[in-house]
């Protein structure tokens, strides 16, 4: 005979939620529909964990994004069949892009109503197949899985929510109407899902053995950070290891605020040729040796993919899952474990050469730019502003555009975290993203600590800088700042009438470039917000700025702050007009060959 704990059971749905609890996350993203609604309910019924609700699926999917993205665990979203599902694929399709922890649930229908493909709203045309919307989201994600096996479901949920950690990826779970109560043994929660990679540690010592000599014998070496390292949570052993090896680092643009950027040895941001003087020169010409870790080489993380350091000979890549040192790759070895490693290593057998035994760096002041003395807010001025203006535990979101651009040339206090989608670039990411990022740093030990020590100089603040152009595609999500009573936001608001990067790729004054006209300082009154208008600002000049920034409530925030920022429509960052006129230049160059082979 079984015991009492044998036949103990619990109902699929609360598994999965508590599943996602372990996981260390306490608040799920998403929409109410009539397929998820009883699903829903277990959220309540798991401690530390909460339901929140979206505007809409989009927002909701990337809101879980910038929630992921502080937070370390993975962001959860619920919708319903179709049209939530459908609503949300371009958040997850940006989570996919730059290697973002996700998990994606969707209410479905019955198994019934599946089998006999009954004609059930939110399904497509008649005879309709009810899975069909999984296949449109297969090129978004990792892994899925349908729960709709009694006998399998646990099993498959904890499969796909390991290959979630194992890819860094978004990954879909379907859970059909009728099986969200169904029992399933109470004791399966009981064993943790194994979410380590399963490293070939032969591999791996002999990857160590081989960046170590790799190391040794360089003069003059240097490492490129790149996001990879965040998104698989080796921000911490990456910073130990380079107070470690003190060699000249370097981060790209989607890997910026990872290092510490006071340290000694930090050089900037590397962009390939789209970057200040003389860096791009100490990487790729005065460098014996690059080690590249966490890359991601996109378009407008590499300068318009203008690296030019090709030579395998003098090259380390560190990937997600491999080490590449010179021409020998070394699979089944992933980041964290390779970066432990290496540091361990080097702890007990440290490098024989030390750093003032190897030439230094000598990198140009950046070049002052000509409109200085300027009184209006520039382009040139407002990104370094802004940077100086963060301070340790706070986030800022930099949106698609001129901000990702301009953001580059700030210097990021130790402890602040700079969010921003670059390679994915969609417009509208960043104010659902910063109500992710807002509520996960809630939930921060750090932040929780400060409020109850009443230290409010000690409370991070979640800056958010969106264009007038993007706010416009996903400001409902304001609207959930409010509900939620965040109080740890600061909205900056670029107001250059339009798309000033669209101005400035093509079509200047083109009507396509344009934008409806808003009332800005109307919109937290619009959306709910108590003292709306009062919390709201308008500024024009350098000196606006300043006081705005200064005042108590910004320094010692304790409301949603909307800080509207006038700037002209045709001002650029430098970095974005440089890339414009490579690219440019490039095609030139490519139209003019191809007309001379046509003759």
């Amino acid at each position: 005979m079984g015991s009492i704990r044998d036949v103990l059971t619990l109902p699929l749905a609360a598994y999965l939620w508590r599943r996602i609890r372990q996981l260390g996350v306490q608040s799920v993203m998403g929409v109410p529909g009539d397929m998820n609604l009883e699903l829903l309910d277990y959220i309540d019924q798991v401690d530390g964990l909460s339901w929140v609700g979206n505007a809409n699926e989009l927002n909701a999917a990337y809101a879980a994004d910038g929630y992921s993205r502080v937070k370390g665990c993975p962001g959860v979203l619920v919708t319903t069949m179709g049209v939530g599902e459908l609503s949300a694929l371009n958040g997850v399709a940006g989570a996919y892009t730059e290697n973002v922890k996700l998990i994606h649930i969707v209410g479905t229908t019955g198994m019934r109503a599946q089998k006999s493909r009954a004609m059930i709203h939110h399904c497509l045309g008649p005879n309709p197949d009810h899975r069909v919307y999984s296949a449109i989201s297969d090129s978004v994600r990792t892994a899925h899985c349908w729960l709709d096996d009694v006998n399998t479901a646990p099993g498959e949920i904890d499969r796909v929510l390991r290959e979630c950690y194992l890819h860094s990826l978004p990954v879909y779970i379907f859970v059909p109407m009728d099986f969200v109560h169904v029992p399933i043994p109470a004791a399966l929660i009981e064993e943790p899902v194994d979410l380590k990679p399963k490293t070939d540690y032969e591999a791996c010592i002999s990857a160590i053995n081989a960046v170590i000599e790799m190391i040794e014998a360089s003069s003059v070496p240097s490492i490129i950070v790149d996001a990879l390292v965040h998104r698989f949570g080796a921000s911490d052993v990456l910073n130990q290891l380079l107070d470690q090896l003190e060699i000249p680092t370097f981060t790209t643009p989607m890997g910026k605020s990872i290092v510490s950027e006071n340290k000694p040895y930090f050089y900037g941001v590397y962009n390939g040729q789209v970057s200040l003087p003389g860096i791009a020169k100490a990487i790729e010409t005065n460098s014996d040796l690059v080690i590249d870790v966490g890359f991601i080489h996109s378009d407008s993380n590499t300068g318009g993919h203008s690296r030019n350091f090709s030579s395998q000979a003098r090259s380390i890549l560190v990937a997600a899952d491999y080490v590449q040192v010179g021409h020998a790759r070394y699979d089944n070895v992933y980041l964290v474990e390779f970066l432990t490693g290496l540091s361990e290593t080097l702890s007990t057998y440290p490098l024989t050469r030390l750093p003032g035994q190897r030439r230094a760096f000598t990198i140009p002041n950046p070049p002052i730019p000509t409109d200085v003395t300027a009184k209006h807010i520039t382009q040139s001025w407002i990104w370094k502003r802004i940077g100086a203006m963060a301070g340790p535990g706070d986030i800022i979101i930099g949106e698609s555009g001129t901000a990702q651009f301009g953001f580059s040339d700030a210097m990021f206090k130790p402890g602040v975290q700079y969010i921003t989608q670059i390679y994915f670039g969609s417009i509208g990411y960043s104010v659902p993203a910063c109500f992710g990022a807002a509520v996960a740093q809630l939930e921060s030990e750090a932040w929780a600590d400060a409020q109850a020590l009443n230290d409010r100089a000690r409370r991070g603040r979640t800056i958010l800088v969106v264009g007038d152009g993007s706010l416009q595609l996903t400001v409902q999500e304001i609207g959930t700042m409010v509900k939620k009573g965040l109080r740890n936001v600061i909205i900056m608001v670029i107001n250059n009438n339009g798309y000033t990067i669209e101005r400035a790729i093509h079509g200047p004054e083109q009507g396509y470039n344009d934008i409806a006209t808003w009332n800005h300082q109307l919109l937290l009154s619009a959306f709910g917000a108590k003292d709306g208008e009062v919390n709201s600002r308008v500024v024009d000049t350098k000196e606006a700025f300043e006081e705005a920034i200064s005042s108590q409530e910004y320094t010692d925030l304790n409301s949603i702050q909307l800080l509207e920022v006038i700037m002209d429509k045709m001002d650029v960052p430098w970095r974005l007009q440089a890339q414009i006129d490579l690219i440019n230049e490039r095609n030139a160059k490519i139209k003019k060959q191809s007309q001379k082979t046509c003759r």
